[in-house]
């Protein structure tokens, strides 16, 4: 997808809908999801396994 600021307007229409129904900023920042890529690869995460990690700014919290 990538930066919101670089987005296509016509695909940007496309994505308001969703936005406006997320609790956080509309779209997340590349380094909010390498942190979670960055905790995933310590010791501290070895014993996470088949898991889905919901990284959606809460949308999915809201019940939509």
């Amino acid at each position: 997808m990538g930066r919101l600021e670089d987005m296509d307007p016509s695909i940007m229409m496309m994505y308001m809908p969703l936005m406006a129904r997320t609790p956080l900023r509309p779209i997340a920042e590349p380094q909010e999801i390498s942190g979670l890529v960055t905790f995933l690869c310590l010791p501290a995460a070895s014993y996470i396994t088949g898991q889905v990690i919901v990284v959606d700014g809460a949308y999915t919290a809201g019940g939509f």
